[in-house]
């Protein structure tokens, strides 16, 4: 396939104070294409920001903003970028 139309997924899985979830939820969608944002673990307020490789940096940049900018605590748990498009790990 040589790698054409081949999507590198980006996960940045973080913790934050659950009163902060929907700013970054709307922060996000603001930035269409940039990222979608999923809340995976309502109890310990742990999200999910699904983006592609091409758009990671700005997604990374967004998170420092709003840390910077609101005061929004923002945990990163873990980034993984193991996976394409079609769910199949390279």
């Amino acid at each position: 396939m040589g790698g054409e139309g081949t999507v590198r997924e980006v996960i940045i899985r973080a913790q934050v104070d659950r009163s902060n979830i929907g700013l970054i939820n709307a922060i996000f969608e603001g930035y269409e294409h940039v990222a979608i944002v999923r809340v995976v673990d309502k109890r310990d307020s742990i999200l999910e920001i699904y983006t592609s490789e091409d758009f990671r940096e700005i997604a990374e940049k967004i998170v420092e903003s709003l840390s910077r900018e609101y005061g929004v605590r923002i945990r990163i748990l873990e980034v993984m970028c193991d996976k394409t498009s079609n769910g199949e790990n390279v």
